[in-house]
C-alpha cells in the first residue's frame, strides 16, 4: 500500500470513529427520531472537530498542517459512514417520521454513489482537448507546431490513467511538450514512490517530443532536482528557450517563477517572426502580461476546480481569475490563455477525487495567421 493511502485510511478510521461518537450525542440534541437533523448536527460536528485537529496538528508542526484534513475528515463522513448509519436508523426506527425515513434513505444511497465515482471513475476519465490557437507572427498557411501541454501530475504513484496519458500524448505526435508545474503529491513523510512515478512518467515524455518543464508549488525544489536529474528536460526556471520548427516557424518559450516570476524575460527583444509562449503553474499571471508581445499563456494549478457543481462551476480554483477561467482556452486582452485542468488531483491530506471535471491533455496546434486573431471564449 502506497504512503498516500495508508494515510487516507487513518483519515477513515478517525473519521468514523468521529461520526459514530457524534451520532450518538447526536440523538440527545435533536432527538432520537429525527434523523435528518441528527445528521445534520453529526455532520457539523465533524466538521467542528476537525477544524480543532487542524488547529492541534498547525500548533505542534505548522509545516504538515493542512486544511486538507478538514475535507477528508468530513468527505468520508458524509459519503460512507453517516449514510451507513442513517440507512440502519431508517431501518430500525419506525416510529420516525416518514419523510424523515424517506430522505435518510435517499441520502444513505445517493452520497456514496457519488463519492465512489468521483473516487474511482472520474479520475480516469482521460480527456484529450484540441485547440487551434492563431500566430500572427507565422506565415499564413504554414505546417502547424502541435504543443502537448499536461499539468499536475501530482503523482502518488503509477496508475493506469498516467499510463494512458502517455499512450495518447504519442498518439497525438507532437512537436513540443509543455508540463506547467506540479509533479509529486506524495504525503510529507514518504514521497519516493512519488518521486519515482513522476521520473518514469516524464522520462517517458522526453522519448516522445522534447519536453519543457516549469515549477509548481505542490512540492520542494529538491524534491523536482531529484525528479528532473538526468533526464534531459528543459527545466525553465525564469528562463527561455527559442525552437526553430523551420519553414519561418519560430517559438521562444519563457517559463516563469510561480512565485516572483522574472517580468523582464518576456520583454527581451526578439526576432519579428519569433512567436512568444510563455509557461506558469498559476494562471493569475496572465493579467500582467499584457502589452508584452505574448502570443500564447500556458498553465495549470487550477486542476479545473477538481470538483465542480453543475450550473454554478467549480467552488475552488485556488486562484484570483473568475471560475469561469478555471479550464479551456481563452482570449486574454491581446494574448491567448489555456489553462489545463491537469492529471492528477490534490493529494497529501485530500481525497484524490473529481467530480463533473475530468482530467485532461491539451494539444494546441499553432497555426500561422499573418495578421492579428479575432476575440474568441470558449
Amino acid at each position: 500500500m502506497l504512503p498516500y493511502h495508508l494515510l487516507q485510511a487513518v483519515y477513515a478510521g478517525l473519521s468514523g470513529v468521529l461520526t459514530l461518537f457524534l451520532w450518538r450525542a447526536s440523538a440527545r440534541l435533536a432527538g432520537r427520531d429525527r434523523l435528518l437533523v441528527r445528521g445534520g448536527t453529526t455532520l457539523a460536528g465533524i466538521g467542528a472537530s476537525a477544524f480543532c485537529l487542524y488547529g492541534l496538528i498547525k500548533a505542534l508542526s505548522e509545516p504538515i498542517a493542512s486544511l486538507f484534513i478538514v475535507i477528508a475528515l468530513t468527505f468520508y463522513a458524509a459519503a460512507f459512514w453517516l449514510p451507513a448509519l442513517l440507512l440502519s436508523a431508517a431501518v430500525r426506527s419506525p416510529s420516525a417520521p416518514l419523510a424523515s425515513r424517506a430522505g435518510s434513505v435517499a441520502f444513505s444511497l445517493l452520497a456514496p454513489a457519488v463519492a465512489l465515482y468521483a473516487l474511482l471513475v472520474e479520475p480516469d476519465r482521460l480527456q484529450v482537448r484540441e485547440e487551434r490557437v492563431p500566430i500572427p507572427e507565422w506565415p499564413a498557411g504554414s505546417q502547424p507546431v502541435r504543443i502537448a501541454h499536461l499539468s499536475d501530475l501530482q503523482t502518488v504513484g503509477s496508475c493506469e490513467r498516467e499510463r494512458r496519458a502517455l499512450v495518447e500524448v504519442a498518439r497525438a505526435r507532437p512537436d513540443l511538450i509543455v508540463v506547467t508545474g506540479d509533479y509529486v503529491a506524495g504525503p510529507f513523510f514518504d514521497t519516493r514512490p512519488a518521486e519515482a512515478d513522476a521520473r518514469a512518467f516524464l522520462a517517458s515524455l522526453c522519448r516522445i517530443a522534447p519536453t519543457v518543464v516549469v515549477a509548481g508549488h505542490s512540492e520542494a525544489e529538491s524534491v523536482r532536482e531529484r525528479v528532473f536529474q538526468g533526464l534531459g528536460l528543459l527545466y525553465l526556471e525564469d528562463a527561455a528557450r527559442a525552437f526553430d520548427f523551420g519553414g519561418g516557424r519560430r517559438l521562444r518559450v519563457v517559463g516563469l517563477d510561480p512565485f516572483k516570476p522574472d517580468l523582464r524575460l518576456p520583454r527581451e527583444p526578439r526576432a519579428p517572426d519569433e512567436a512568444l509562449v510563455v509557461a506558469t503553474h498559476p494562471p493569475d499571471l496572465t493579467t500582467r502580461l499584457e502589452g508584452m508581445g505574448v502570443d500564447l499563456h500556458l498553465a495549470g494549478h487550477t486542476h479545473g476546480g477538481q470538483v465542480v457543481i453543475p450550473f454554478l462551476g467549480p467552488p475552488i480554483t485556488l486562484t484570483r481569475l473568475p471560475g469561469r477561467y478555471a479550464r479551456g482556452l481563452f482570449r486574454m486582452g491581446d494574448h491567448w490563455l489555456n489553462v489545463c485542468a491537469g492529471l492528477g488531483m490534490e493529494g497529501n491530506h485530500a481525497p484524490r477525487i473529481r467530480l463533473f471535471c475530468p482530467p485532461e491533455i491539451c494539444i494546441l496546434s499553432l497555426e500561422g495567421s499573418g495578421a492579428e486573431p479575432a476575440d474568441r471564449t470558449h
